[in-house]
């Protein structure tokens, strides 16, 4: 009972298989979220020794990054509605989607954006949001503090500060 010539080398088609991985390399690429984005490069962030690298990014995070305003400095580079708006203003708050907003600004959208995570999770306890904070090297202590203070009565609980690994001596 044979079935065809001699020959025994069978080898599989793998274009199907080839054809599989492009397919899901694709999908990955499309779907993945980059952090990176949501970050403001005018802020310089402070140095610290205690500092640790981001390991994995957190899924559902919000990054606030604020400018130091002193002076009206910043506020100068803004433009024109904005920069009359937040001319008399210490910081400057910067998140990614968002017009420059001032403290009380981001009071209002934290609200908002807590009430509706809060609904979508069904409860104020199961909200996983976790807030970045991105200061810039040059911001008052107390400028931060302000925005932290903000972020803890519109109902975040996860507070992550972030800064720049300072490099050691030797």
């Amino acid at each position: 009972m044979s079935h065809g010539g001699g020959d025994d080398n069978i080898e599989p088609d793998l274009t199907p298989l080839l054809d599989l991985v492009m397919q899901l390399l694709m999908f990955f690429i499309v779907t993945v979220r980059v952090v990176k984005e949501d970050t403001n490069q005018d802020v310089q962030l402070p140095e610290s020794s205690s500092a640790t690298l981001v390991i994995k990014a957190d899924v559902d995070a919000l990054f606030i990054n604020q400018k130091s305003n002193r002076g009206g400095k910043f506020s100068k580079q803004l433009p024109m509605p904005h920069r009359e708006r937040l001319a008399k203003v210490e910081s400057v708050i910067l998140v990614q989607g968002r017009q420059p907003m001032d403290p009380l600004d981001l009071n209002v959208y934290l609200r908002d954006l807590h009430n509706r995570a809060e609904k979508e999770a069904g409860g104020a306890d199961k909200v996983k949001t976790i807030i970045h904070f991105r200061a810039d090297g040059d911001l008052d202590l107390g400028e931060l503090f302000k925005v932290m203070n903000l972020v803890k009565t519109a109902g975040y609980t996860q507070l992550k500060i972030r800064a720049v690994r300072k490099q050691g001596r030797g």
